[in-house]
C-alpha cells in the first residue's frame, strides 16, 4: 500500500493509459450502473460469497487508484469487498466501499453493479457481472450450472488480462487523424439547446431476440446497425432537419484489432455513422440498416482501429508529460466541452446466463449524465431479449415513441417497460499522493 486516503495507503502499480481520460474534467465523474432483476428475493449472504469467488479468480476488479503528479495508477486493494443491502447505489472509490472502484448492492429482487469507467469498459464490466451471477445461482440452487463462456477458476490466469495496449506510445499521422473528423455539420437534438442535467431518465423497451435478429438477418444488417437505422429515422421524422447529418456514434471494442482480447481494462473507441436527412426519410429501414452495417464494417478494420487508438494514445501520452495537473486536466477534458453528436448507440454485448436464463427478469444499463446532454440508446442482449434503454437528461419521450412506432411498422413486437428517473452517484477520486 502507498496511496493516502485517510489513514489507508496504497502502492502505485501500472499507469492507467486506456482509462486516463475518464479521470479528468470540470466535474466529478459518475458511476455506470447495471441493474439485474431476478425472479426471487436476493439472498445477501450468497451474493457476498459469489462476489468473493469471482474476486478469487479476478482480483484486479478490486483495484483502486493512486494519483501521483496528476497521473493515475492502478493499485491493488486487499480491503474487504462488502456487498450491501441498499435501495440506492453507493459512492465508489471512497471509504464507504473500502476504496474499491466497483460496488455490488441488492434490494428485494434487484442486484445493482456499479463501476467507475476509469477502471474498465462495458465489456470488462460484463465479465465480472457474468461470473458473480453464475456463482450466485449455483450457490442458491445447489447446482453446478454450465460455465461456458464465463470466467471461472477453470480458466487459468493470464497476465494479458491486465494488459493495457494504450500504455505503449504509438506514432500518429496528424493528417490521417484530421480525416476522421470528416467535417460534416452534425445535427444536435433541440432538447439540448439548454442543458437540463444532471438527472437522467430511463425509458426502456425489450424485443425478443429471435424477432429482432430475424429481421436483421433478413435485411443483411447487424443488431447495432439496425438500431442505428431505426433511431436515425425516428429523429428525421420528429425533427425538421434542414442541414448537416444525423450522426449516430457507436462505441466498440478494439481488443481484437489491438490483440488484447483478454484485457479487462478500457480498450474501446467509436464508430461514426452520418446519414443525410433526405436519405433517412427516403430509404426503407432495411435499406438504411444494411448501409449502416456496411459503413460499420469499413470502420472496423485493423488499420482503422489502430488509427483510432493512436488518437487516444496521443492525448494520454501528451497529457502524462504536461507538468501541472491543471494542464493535464485541460487537455484530457477536451471531449467534455465539445457538443456531443446526435445520439449514441451503446451495444455492450450481452450477459451470459446459460442454464439459469429463466431466472433473469430484466436487465437495465444506466449510464452517467453526459456533459451538455446527449441521448444514449444502450442495448444489450440477455436471457432471450434485446433490452434497449433510452437514457437522457430530458423528459420528452418522443424519440422513444418514434422508435417503437417504427418497430411496429416493421412487424417487430416490443414490450414497453416502466420509466424511471435516476442520478448515479459521483465517484470519489484519490487525492494527490505526496
Amino acid at each position: 500500500m502507498g496511496q493516502g486516503k485517510g489513514s489507508v495507503r496504497f502502492e502505485a502499480k501500472e499507469w492507467n493509459a486506456g482509462g486516463a481520460i475518464h479521470f479528468y474534467g470540470s466535474r466529478k465523474p459518475r458511476t455506470f450502473i447495471i441493474e439485474v432483476t431476478i425472479t426471487t428475493e436476493v439472498r445477501g449472504e450468497l451474493l457476498q460469497q459469489a462476489v468473493e469467488k469471482t474476486l478469487q479468480r479476478m482480483p484486479y476488479y478490486a483495484s483502486t487508484f493512486v494519483r501521483k503528479k496528476g497521473v493515475y495508477y492502478y493499485a491493488d486493494n486487499d480491503l474487504p469487498f462488502v456487498v450491501a443491502e441498499s435501495e440506492k447505489p453507493r459512492v465508489v472509490g471512497g471509504e464507504t466501499t473500502n476504496y474499491h472502484m466497483l460496488d455490488v448492492t441488492f434490494w428485494k429482487k434487484k442486484i445493482s453493479f456499479a463501476m467507475f469507467h476509469g477502471l474498465c469498459d462495458g465489456l470488462g464490466f460484463n465479465r465480472f457481472i457474468e461470473a458473480v451471477l453464475y456463482h450466485y445461482f449455483c450457490l442458491k440452487d445447489g447446482k453446478t450450472y454450465s460455465d461456458e463462456g464465463i470466467w471461472t477458476g477453470k480458466i487459468p490466469y493470464d497476465p494479458a488480462e491486465r494488459s493495457d495496449p494504450f500504455e505503449e506510445k504509438t506514432k500518429v499521422d496528424p493528417k490521417e487523424l484530421k480525416k476522421l473528423a470528416n467535417g460534416e455539420k452534425r445535427f444536435r437534438l433541440p432538447e439540448f439547446a439548454n442543458y437540463a442535467g444532471p438527472t437522467m431518465q430511463s425509458m426502456p423497451l425489450r424485443i425478443r431476440t429471435e424477432d429482432f435478429l430475424g429481421w436483421c438477418k433478413s435485411v443483411s444488417a447487424s443488431p447495432a446497425a439496425g438500431v442505428s437505422a431505426i433511431m436515425t429515422q425516428a429523429v428525421a421524422r420528429e425533427c425538421d432537419v434542414q442541414e448537416g447529418v444525423i450522426m449516430s456514434v457507436l462505441p466498440f471494442s478494439l481488443r481484437k484489432f489491438l490483440h488484447a482480447e483478454k484485457t479487462f481494462k478500457n480498450c474501446d473507441s467509436a464508430i461514426f455513422l452520418p446519414v443525410k436527412p433526405a436519405d433517412a426519410l427516403s430509404m426503407s429501414t432495411g435499406e438504411l440498416a444494411a448501409r449502416q452495417r456496411t459503413a460499420m464494417k469499413a470502420q472496423m478494420s485493423e488499420e482503422m482501429a489502430r488509427l483510432l487508438s493512436s488518437s487516444i494514445n496521443m492525448i494520454t501520452h501528451l497529457g502524462k508529460k504536461l507538468p501541472f495537473f491543471f494542464l493535464k486536466n485541460k487537455l484530457m477534458a477536451m471531449g467534455e466541452n465539445r457538443p456531443q453528436n446526435t445520439f449514441f448507440i451503446d451495444y455492450v454485448g450481452g450477459l451470459k446466463t446459460n442454464d439459469y436464463t429463466d431466472q433473469i427478469a430484466e436487465v437495465r444499463y444506466l449510464n452517467a449524465d453526459p456533459a451538455f446532454g446527449s441521448l444514449f440508446v444502450i442495448m444489450n442482449e440477455t436471457a432471450g431479449y434485446f433490452y434497449i434503454n433510452f437514457t437522457q437528461n430530458f423528459t420528452n419521450d418522443r424519440y422513444y415513441r418514434g422508435f417503437a412506432a417504427i418497430l411496429d411498422e416493421l412487424g417487430i413486437p416490443c414490450e414497453k417497460l416502466p420509466f424511471a428517473s435516476f442520478l448515479n452517484p459521483e465517484v470519489e477520486l484519490p487525492p494527490e499522493q505526496r
